[in-house]
């Protein structure tokens, strides 16, 4: 067994301890529960509160391998069950991401030109031109 695993133990240990220890103050607290000035009220409030905290903390750390692994075990079911979906939507995304920055370059490059468009034909000229270099007609 290794140092971790000891640990974990022991957490786990304590854990249900303080679990236990929890509950009891709060049996305790019940008992003295009409009277609020009373040894076992304050005592078990006391007890339960602080208890039940450290005992759940303790469970929780003491568990934590296992909580991760399930989670690990989850996400990792998730993927495979959904494996097709997934790389189709990465194979679309790449292919839609690749336009559009191709798309996207050449619009940026148009715009920095100093370009507009023949009012007759349609056809990209040079924005001092007075007459379109295609079609002829007057800007």
């Amino acid at each position: 067994m290794n140092k971790k695993s000891v640990l974990h133990l022991v957490l786990k240990i304590i854990g249900f301890i303080g679990v236990a220890v929890g509950i009891a103050g709060f049996i305790i607290s019940a008992n003295g529960f009409g009277d609020f000035e009373s040894n076992n009220f304050m005592i078990g409030s006391i007890m339960g509160t602080f208890g039940l905290f450290v005992g759940i903390a303790c469970l929780i750390f003491g568990f934590a391998p296992q909580i991760m692994k399930a989670q690990l075990n989850t996400v990792q079911r998730i993927q495979q069950e959904n494996k097709d979906v997934l790389q189709d939507i990465a194979t679309t995304q790449a292919e839609i991401t690749s336009d559009a920055v191709t798309t996207t370059a050449a619009a940026v490059k148009r715009g920095l030109e100093d370009q507009i468009f023949c009012k007759h034909c349609g056809k990209q000229i040079d924005a001092d031109s007075t007459f379109c270099s295609s079609c002829g007609g007057k800007q």
